[in-house]
């Protein structure tokens, strides 16, 4: 079993998400979240085929379609994170944290500042 907290920061929602293993094809998603659209979309997703989720005609997958349907905005990191924990759950990536941090301008400044040649 894997579970994985998300906070999104542009809507302040937070959703926890648990993915375990059912059988050879298919895995059971529970997803609790105080954004109803995502608590909705993770009722329709309470079991999935794991090889559609992770395969490379995933945008047919029902996961995918349901929240292309259902959650409110398409940067929604959800559908991503989702898909992230089916694969630690399934063997195809170690359990890794994602990070996604915004460079304020003076980090952009100083990442891009020309450095000196000893």
């Amino acid at each position: 079993m894997h579970v994985v907290d998300v906070f999104d920061g542009s809507c302040g929602s937070h959703t926890r998400i648990t993915v375990r293993r059912e059988d050879a094809r298919t895995v059971n998603l529970t997803v609790s979240s105080d954004c109803e659209a995502a608590a909705f979309w993770g009722q329709t997703n309470k079991q999935v085929d794991w090889r559609q989720c992770l395969g490379k005609d995933f945008p047919q997958s029902h996961l995918w379609q349901s929240a292309v349907k259902v959650l409110r905005h398409r940067s929604c990191p959800l559908p991503m994170t989702t898909l992230r924990a089916i694969e630690a759950e399934v063997g195809a990536t170690r359990p890794a944290d994602i990070r996604i941090h915004f460079l304020s301008s003076e980090e952009t400044a100083e990442r891009n500042a020309p450095r000196e040649v000893e």
